[in-house]
């Protein structure tokens, strides 16, 4: 009997110690819960480990962002600087002395086409000059003796027409001549020449050269091309899509990139009224800006309209890190002469300027707050 109390009142003392240490389990456990959650969002470093691990601390600022158009295309130079030469008669070359990539001025000469006809040209031209003076004095003697009544009207009506037609053929010759640029005064001198000089017609360089001496040239020949670069400009193409954001004015961020990442500045001209039927795309004319390198024609571009702006809190690029599908910022929250305290803070990505990312997505951030702008992805 004395047992079984004993055995009950045993039993009783482990229920009751069971029941009142159940509750005080649980009451730990939450803050354990906490701090690993504080842990997880929370980023302790030291001074040292700062500066050795080339981690940089950076503010959250307010910046400009632009919304862009991209575009693509290439540089070139409006017709009226641009230069085909060739010939209004067939010939050889002679006295070609010019390079491709050489410089020449506007009336300069660049060579000289020969044939025997030229030589047939001119004295056709000297005999009709002197056919002309001739029959323009019969005419006036015939609408004198007309006049008089003693020359026939159809003798009059005669030499007028022998005098109109000498005196077009004379014109005819003569323009002949003076597009193959013949020194007329000295033809009329008896001075012949069958080389016809060819000069430049504009200022610029020599992009193309497709003859050398004695090569054959035809009227339809191209025998080379001078691009005048002082008026270079941007023509870009820009979809469909986008082609109602665009105003005249707006400014063009474009590079080259042959020539690295540097950024060269421009402003759209012009805005083309007809899309391409294949690439659906619209020609935009844009002007350079600001201070450049000489460009060379026909180089490729990739260029962003900037169709409007905003402000915007921007922080480092580098200081935005990627956690699966989620996007993250280091926000210091500490600091004494322990090290730093940094807490995970959740942003959403925007516009890119540069070097900085406008953030957005979190109303906790303001502009002044220092964050880890460098090495937050070892830290993490």
């Amino acid at each position: 009997m004395k047992k079984n109390i004993l055995f009950i009142a045993i039993f009783a003392l482990v229920e009751l110690y069971s029941c009142s240490s159940q509750p005080g389990k649980d009451k730990k456990s939450e803050p354990e819960k906490e701090q690993a959650k504080t842990n997880q969002n929370s980023f302790f470093i030291s001074e040292k480990q700062l500066k050795d691990s080339g981690m940089e601390l950076a503010k959250i600022k307010t910046d400009t962002f632009h919304y862009e158009v991209s575009a693509q295309g290439y540089l070139d130079v409006p017709p009226s600087n641009k230069a085909i030469i060739s010939s209004f008669m067939p010939g050889k070359a002679e006295n070609v002395h010019l390079l491709s990539g050489d410089f020449v001025k506007k009336g300069e000469l660049l060579l000289d086409i020969s044939n025997p006809k030229f030589l047939l040209m001119q004295q056709n031209y000297l005999k009709s000059k002197e056919d002309l003076n001739y029959l323009k004095k019969e005419y006036e003697r015939q609408k004198s003796l007309a006049a008089d009544s003693i020359s026939s009207q159809k003798k009059l009506q005669q030499s007028r027409n022998a005098y109109l037609n000498m005196l077009a053929n004379y014109t005819t010759l003569r323009q002949q001549l003076m597009l193959l640029h013949f020194n007329i005064k000295e033809i009329e001198k008896g001075r012949f020449s069958a080389l016809s000089p060819v000069y430049a017609p504009i200022s610029g360089y020599i992009t193309r050269l497709n003859i050398t001496r004695g090569s054959h040239i035809n009227p339809s020949d191209v025998i080379m091309e001078i691009i005048d670069d002082s008026h270079i400009h941007l023509e870009l193409k820009v979809f469909e899509k986008d082609v109602l954001k665009l105003q005249k004015g707006q400014p063009i961020e474009f590079s080259i990139p042959d020539m690295g990442t540097e950024i060269f500045h421009g402003y759209v001209h012009l805005i083309g009224k007809k899309i391409d039927p294949e690439s659906r795309t619209v020609l935009v004319h844009g002007h350079l800006s600001g201070n450049h390198p000489t460009f060379i024609t026909g180089m490729y571009v990739e260029a962003k309209i900037l169709t409007g702006s905003f402000q915007g809190l921007a922080v480092p690029t580098t200081a935005i890190i990627k956690q699966e599908e989620n996007y993250f910022i280091l926000r210091l929250v500490k600091q004494d002469k322990n090290g730093y305290k940094f807490e995970k803070v959740q942003v959403i990505p925007g516009l890119v300027k540069g070097n900085k990312t406008q953030v957005k997505g979190n109303r906790t951030l303001k502009p002044g707050q220092v964050i880890l702008g460098k090495g937050a992805f070892f830290l993490i």
